[in-house]
């Protein structure tokens, strides 16, 4: 891709965060790009274009972060996914308040949306599942409860950052992996509470 089209891509979403995605007109992110509307189009050649150009990247981007999952266990592979994902959402915001944009207008994004936040919700039901065998977590309390954790983990993810940001508080990676981990450490055994005090407490408070 030229150093064009990715900083078409950049500035885009900063505007689509700024003022959303039906509301950003070709001319402002031409201009944002320093650039006229007839080179923008020859980049792209709507707006459509560009909005597609920018889920893709943020689809790759979160590819990239989903693949490396496996080279992790336990419970530095959940803190390792909470940084990354932290540092995803925190540079992608314009995707919080495009949701039902992007539902409305484009189904075949939303449809690739729906499958990576379930690609998300696969690897942290792996990841509880491991940790169980592994007798880091305790045994499941009642069936489908791991389940439940799994999910509600998913929904914290996807929705601290544009929390913090409506009830105008800090958005810190410490803050937002302390959220997530003080859901998980309820279920961690005497070896689990061990581990996490051993090796992610101290990472957590460098």
């Amino acid at each position: 891709m030229s150093g064009t089209k990715e900083k078409i891509i950049a500035e885009s979403k900063d505007l689509f965060f700024e003022t959303g995605i039906a509301n950003t007109r070709l001319q402002q992110i031409a201009d944002a790009c320093s650039i006229s509307v007839g080179n923008l189009a020859y980049h792209f050649k709507n707006k459509e274009t560009i909005v597609e150009a920018v889920y893709d990247n943020l689809f790759e981007e979160l590819s990239s972060i989903l693949s490396q999952y496996i080279n992790h266990k336990h419970l530095q592979g959940f803190d390792i996914l909470f940084s990354r994902l932290y540092f995803f959402y925190e540079h992608n915001r314009f995707t919080f308040n495009n949701t039902w944009e992007i539902e409305r207008n484009h189904p075949e994004i939303q449809k690739e949306w729906l499958t990576v936040n379930n690609k998300i919700l696969q690897q942290l039901k792996r990841k509880i599942q491991v940790c169980q065998q592994d007798e880091i977590f305790k045994p499941e309390p009642v069936k489908g409860n791991y389940d439940l954790l799994a999910h509600s983990l998913l929904i914290l993810i996807n929705s601290w950052i544009p929390q913090q940001i409506l009830r105008q508080i800090p958005v810190t990676e410490k803050l937002y992996k302390n959220c997530l981990w003080n859901l998980l450490y309820p279920n961690f055994s005497k070896k689990g509470a061990s581990i996490y005090h051993e090796i992610i407490v101290p990472e957590r408070f460098i």
